[in-house]
C-alpha cells in the first residue's frame, strides 16, 4: 500500500518542527506504526526534539558518494549507497528518522542523485506513513520523489506576518510538481482567539483550521532543549489530536497501519 504522508511547513519560529513531533508522537499512540519521519529542513533539529541521536544525513552520504564514484572499487556504486543510507536511517521506538541535511554544494551530483531518487522511493514505499519536516520552501518533497501529500499542514503564528508566509507556501506548492490532497492552516501559539485568515490566503486556499494554543510546557521544552515525549504538550494535545484525526480521515490505510 502507498504511503501516506502528512508534511508541516512554515517560517522559522513558527514551531512546525514541534507540531510535526507532537503528531508523530500521537499517531503512534494510536498504533499507525511504524513511521518513517524525515528531516527536510537544512537547520535540522527533528532528531533533537525527538530526543534521538543521528549518526549521518543524506547530505554526508551525497558527499562520499560523490568522493567514492572517482574511485575504483569492488562494491558496485548502487550497492554502496544502498549500504550508506542504512546508516543514515536512525531507528527509535515505532519509527525510523532520515535527516536530509543541507541543500546540494557547488560539485555536480547528477549520478548520486539519480541513485538516490531510486532508493528513497523504495525507501518511502516500505511505511504506512510518512511525517515531513519541510523547511520554509517545499523543495525537499520533490526531491524526494514524493509527488503525492495527503495532508500539508502549514503552520503559522497568529500574525499578519505568519498568515502571509503561509499564503506564499500555498503558492509555492502549487508551482511544484506535487499533488497536495488537504491543506490545513495550523494556527499555532495562540493565545485567546485567532485572527481572522482573510486577505492573508487566497479564497479556499485550505481545507481546515486549526487553532493551537500556546502551551507553557513547551515553550519550557524548547527553551531547555528538552525533546518532545508523550508527556510534552497538554495544553496543545486536542489540537494535535484535531490534525491527526482530519489526516487519518483523509488517508484510511493509516487506521490498519
Amino acid at each position: 500500500m502507498a504511503a501516506s504522508i502528512i508534511a508541516f511547513s512554515g517560517k522559522g519560529g513558527s514551531g512546525k518542527t514541534t507540531l510535526a513531533a507532537l503528531v508523530l508522537r500521537c499517531l503512534l499512540r494510536q498504533q499507525c506504526r511504524p513511521v518513517l519521519a524525515v528531516d527536510a529542513d537544512p537547520n535540522a533539529t527533528l532528531a533533537e526534539t525527538l530526543g534521538v541521536e543521528i549518526e549521518g544525513t543524506i547530505a554526508d552520504l551525497r558527499d562520499r558518494m560523490g568522493r567514492a564514484a572517482q574511485r575504483i572499487s569492488e562494491i558496485p556504486k548502487p550497492r554502496l549507497l544502498e549500504q550508506m543510507l542504512a546508516q543514515c536511517l536512525t531507528e527509535a521506538e515505532g519509527f525510523d528518522l532520515l535527516t536530509m541535511g543541507r541543500p546540494e554544494g557547488p560539485q555536480c551530483y547528477c549520478y548520486v542523485n539519480s541513485l538516490l531518487r531510486r532508493y528513497l522511493k523504495e525507501l518511502r514505499d516500505g511505511y504506512p506513513v510518512i511525517v515531513v519536516d519541510c523547511e520554509a520552501g517545499m523543495e525537499y518533497l520533490s526531491r524526494l520523489t514524493v509527488d503525492d501529500v495527503d495532508t500539508l499542514v502549514l503552520v503559522a503564528e497568529p500574525t499578519p506576518v505568519g498568515l502571509r508566509s503561509a499564503g506564499r507556501i500555498c503558492a509555492l506548492a502549487d508551482s511544484l510538481p506535487i499533488k497536495v490532497a488537504r491543506r490545513i492552516l495550523a494556527i499555532n501559539k495562540v493565545r485567546g482567539a485567532a485572527p481572522p485568515t482573510e486577505g492573508f490566503l487566497p479564497e479556499a486556499a485550505v481545507d481546515a483550521v486549526v487553532q493551537v494554543p500556546l502551551d507553557d510546557d513547551l515553550a519550557r521544552r524548547a527553551a531547555a532543549g528538552s525533546p518532545i515525549d508523550d508527556s510534552a504538550g497538554l495544553a496543545a494535545a486536542d489540537a494535535v489530536a484535531e490534525l491527526v484525526r482530519l489526516y487519518r480521515q483523509r488517508s484510511p490505510n493509516t487506521a490498519s497501519a
